[in-house]
């Protein structure tokens, strides 16, 4: 039986998180959650009264529309 060599993780490999990113929980933001629910204070604050607009102030969010 053929025993497989250890081969050792790059640093991009360690520095990979082990689950996948989670699309923030404000509906019209499109980010991902770092940490919680939210990719910010500004869209926890939002959770109740969701607008139009998304004010998370990410440069990649395509949550608004101007």
């Amino acid at each position: 039986m053929m025993q497989r060599k250890h081969t050792p993780r790059s640093k991009q490999e360690e520095n990979m998180p082990t689950e996948p990113a989670k699309k923030c929980a404000h509906p019209i933001c499109t980010c991902e959650a770092t940490t919680g629910k939210y990719c910010s204070a500004a869209c926890e604050a939002m959770e109740k009264t969701p607008d139009i607009d998304c004010h998370c102030e990410h440069k990649g969010c395509k949550g608004k529309t101007s």
